[in-house]
């Protein structure tokens, strides 16, 4: 597979832990992805199982949403997955991490225009299981032009070569599927990045990251694919205790419908991550899956 990236662009990337570039995916193709995850929204779809949800409410359904989330859409939309898009960010991503790399999950990310809230500034790997290492790649295409009034991404460079920074939640609330770091970097070295429609970053899973609120008068709403590789025991112990601490209706919602048999379906879905070389991983992530659905109250 030829390399997508140039040497330049992926010296900056290396050097900055982000990159803005032009995937070069035809209009079409945007607009085919923007109706369907928009159909989504608007159908409400995956709400019931947790895959809907608003990331910076408590998520009770009683206030409109200012920040939905659709975790796994191409569950919904297996169209996401037949794109020009995706074959280029596979294509990088193996660029970078290498032969073994895997498609690990995808989210459709909308703004509301005017309510659309600030993602807090975060580290994604703050989501992850601490007892691993880490090492994932996010790829975020905006479906329409987007710049700071709509909220573009902005991230500070070289945050991908720190450890992962102590992480709370907004307003201190654990119902609040966001997570927020506040201490430890300098938010006046953040980088914007405007990108035109069909434009896109690439951060890992340490680049610190943050996109403003949408007081623009569309809704904002961006595609995100993720690759990773396997995880790996950590070298050193590490302590997330706000992974703890979340009490999220959205998780609510997910384990009631596992226990109504919605774990096999899950599981289903993601076998086309399953390879012999991580088979055993993912069998024992399976089996922890299970032993929690009956040790936890709904």
């Amino acid at each position: 597979m030829p390399e997508f990236l140039e040497r330049q662009a992926l010296e900056t990337f290396q050097r900055d832990g982000f990159l803005a570039f032009d995937p070069k995916i035809p209009a079409a193709e945007i607009d085919s992805i923007r109706q369907m995850l928009m159909t989504l929204h608007e159908s409400d779809t995956g709400f019931a199982e947790g895959a809907l949800f608003d990331a910076i409410g408590v998520d009770d359904g009683q206030q409109p949403r200012r920040f939905p989330q659709i975790l796994h859409p191409r569950a919904f939309a297996p169209g996401l997955l037949q794109t020009s898009f995706y074959r280029t960010a596979e294509a990088i991503a193996r660029q970078i991490l290498g032969e073994h790399v895997r498609f690990k999950a995808d989210i459709s990310l909308l703004k509301p225009a005017r309510i659309g809230a600030a993602t807090p500034w975060h580290q994604d790997e703050a989501f992850q299981d601490p007892a691993n290492e880490h090492h994932e790649l996010s790829f975020w295409l905006a479906l329409q032009p987007t710049d700071r009034s709509n909220s573009c991404m902005e991230f500070i460079p070289g945050s991908h070569n720190w450890p992962v920074l102590p992480h709370g939640f907004p307003d201190g609330d654990p119902r609040v599927h966001a997570l927020e770091c506040s201490t430890g970097f300098d938010p006046s070295e953040a980088v914007p990045c405007a990108l035109p429609t069909g434009g896109c970053t690439i951060h890992t899973q340490r680049t610190m990251h943050y996109a403003g609120p949408n007081t623009s008068d569309r809704p904002r709403l961006a595609y995100v694919l993720i690759f990773d590789l396997l995880p790996t025991p950590a070298k050193t112990p590490r302590s997330f205790p706000w992974r703890e601490q979340h009490r999220t209706a959205r998780a609510q919602r997910e384990q009631a419908w596992r226990r109504r048999g919605g774990l096999l379906v899950h599981l289903w879905r993601q076998r086309h991550r399953v390879r012999a070389e991580t088979l055993l991983f993912d069998l024992r992530r399976a089996i922890a899956a299970m032993r929690r659905l009956h040790r936890r109250p709904i």
